[in-house]
């Protein structure tokens, strides 16, 4: 336990001073009796204990200083790595809900059929669509397959729509896959059979063993790692969720991350010590220094960012938990090092305006690193408009602004006129150019006060703010107009948008709206497309 003064000089003479008197019982008018000698032996006296309490009070502030600055850094590093890990979980998340969704509506009227090859040297089939989707797929079993498993497959194709924008946008995501209990698997990026394919020893690797439906009746994220990627990728972690439909287990969903990046993350920001990332099984994951395998840490855990705890060899020890009591960051402060640095600090001032000044260059690198990944949890990638999460945040705010200033608000939903078709006709890459064409149109078209989201594949909402309720009409007109700027690239034809248009309530919950206007929508899509229907 350290003491803290905060010391006035001229009361520490004073205090000095009274404690050597009253121990020598002389007072204040003797003092003045005393001979020269004596008067330079207590003056030397009364600066010794000057310097000691002096010394100590410095080396005690700079001790806590040490500890304050280093607890600074690791929230910094704690809330990046949250979001960063949390961005990663959202991106499986999006997988899970793409696959079960198109699980769920089956195999679309005038989808491609299936073109299966078999490999008889490697003992399976492989998926031959390789111009049309992001990965590759191979499975076992005997061919014709059965309809449930085409099924599937055509599911798992759909995750081509998150695949796509994360392996163009995510250098650290090493892979993304869907491991079926039916014998398949699809991973992305693009892998030839030869370096890697579908064996029945996948359904022993860690995630799915601890992910399944025998050992996670919670359905639960599980994370698993660090293990050597067997493409040659480095070492990786896995962050993967089971996939069902309805009470039936299909299989799991899952991406590998690069550790290489968490060790960047450890890294960001300047503190005395060493921060890693450990497991619930106190399996090191990440640190600064590089990674080591089969490592075992057992640090002593708290839930609180500033909290100290002292470790059995005397360290101390900072944590905080990324994924609740699966993955957690420590921080480790040596004694050595604690003692060390607080007396190298204590040597000059000029070494602590030098740090304070590292420590505000990073502190900017680290704000301006949240508020990009913060950004990214809110905006789509590809058209740069909200995604949901980002819609409601602003929803809310835009709410209450027009609520105060009695303004009405209206929600437009709106989607792309035969967007199946461009993707089955020109590829996915040109429908994605054509949904960041789009998003870029829309984006330009709307208002400061509107909030324009992209809601998921082709379909996009906005909420619109209005003085006076006949110019909703005005507006949606508008945002129709400006998406006919969109041009498919490869022969320059226009895209068109259907939508549903609502006013919103004054007690009318925005979710209820959003149905309405959806169902609209739906009528604009039955009455020939390339319309507004108004409600």
């Amino acid at each position: 336990m350290f003491l803290y003064w905060h010391i006035n000089l001229r009361d520490l003479y004073y205090l000095s001073s009274w404690a050597l008197l009253d121990q020598s019982g002389l007072s204040w008018s003797h003092c003045m009796l005393i001979e020269p000698r004596q008067r330079v032996l207590l003056l030397v006296s009364v600066l010794a204990m000057f310097c000691i309490i002096t010394c100590t009070a410095t080396f005690a502030r700079h001790l806590w200083k040490l500890k304050a600055e280093v607890e600074t850094t690791f929230k910094s590093r704690h809330e990046l790595t949250r979001q960063f890990v949390a961005l990663q979980r959202d991106r499986v998340l999006v997988m899970h809900n793409l696959l079960v969704g198109r699980y769920e509506v089956g195999v679309e009227p005038g989808s491609r059929p299936l073109t299966l090859k078999q490999h008889p040297e490697l003992g399976v089939w492989e998926l031959q669509q390789h111009n049309a989707i992001a990965g590759s797929l191979t499975g076992m079993g005997e061919l014709p397959l059965p309809l449930q498993v085409e099924r599937e497959i055509h599911a798992a194709l759909a995750l081509d729509a998150q695949i796509t924008p994360a392996l163009e946008l995510a250098e650290e995501v090493a892979w993304l896959y869907y491991q079926s209990r039916h014998n398949f698997i699809y991973i992305a990026p693009k892998i030839s059979p030869a370096e890697f394919h579908f064996t029945p020893e996948l359904y022993n690797s860690g995630y799915w063993l601890e992910g399944g439906e025998q050992t996670n009746p919670s359905r639960r994220l599980v994370l698993k790692g660090p293990y050597k990627d067997m493409a040659g990728k480095g070492w990786v972690i896995t962050f993967a969720r089971p996939v069902y439909s309805g009470d039936e287990f299909l299989g799991m969903v899952a991406l590998d991350l690069s550790v290489n990046t968490l060790e960047h993350l450890t890294n960001v920001g300047t503190a005395t010590g060493e921060s890693m990332l450990i497991s619930e099984n106190d399996r090191l994951i990440a640190r600064q220094s590089g990674f080591a395998p089969g490592v075992l840490l057992h640090p002593p855990l708290s839930t609180s960012l500033t909290e100290w705890d002292k470790g059995k060899d005397g360290d101390l020890w900072l944590s905080s938990w990324v994924i609740d009591d699966e993955l957690w960051l420590v921080h480790r402060l040596t004694r050595a090092q604690l003692w060390r640095a607080a007396a190298r600090d204590s040597v000059g001032v000029w070494f602590v305006v030098v740090l304070i000044t590292i420590l505000a260059i990073m502190s900017l690198r680290l704000q301006r690193t949240l508020a990009e990944v913060t950004r990214l949890t809110r905006v789509d990638p590809l058209t740069q408009a909200f995604n949901r999460r980002g819609f409601f945040e602003s929803a809310e705010v835009a709410m209450a602004v027009a609520k105060r200033q009695q303004l009405s608000l209206a929600v437009l939903m709106m989607d792309i006129d035969h967007f199946k078709k461009i993707n089955d006709t020109y590829g996915h890459a040109v429908g994605d150019a054509v949904l960041k064409q789009l998003g870029a149109n829309l984006l330009n078209a709307c208002r400061p006060s509107d909030v324009f989201c992209r809601w998921g594949g082709e379909e996009f909402i906005m909420l619109i703010a209005l003085d006076k309720v006949e110019n909703a009409r005005d507006v949606a007109e508008r945002m129709r107009s400006a998406a006919q700027r969109t041009r498919i690239t490869t022969d320059n034809s226009p895209i068109t948008l259907s939508g549903g248009l609502v006013i919103l309530g004054s007690e009318e919950p925005l979710e209820e709206a959003i149905n309405r206007a959806d169902a609209l929508l739906y009528e604009s899509k039955q009455e020939g497309r390339n319309r507004i229907t108004y409600g």
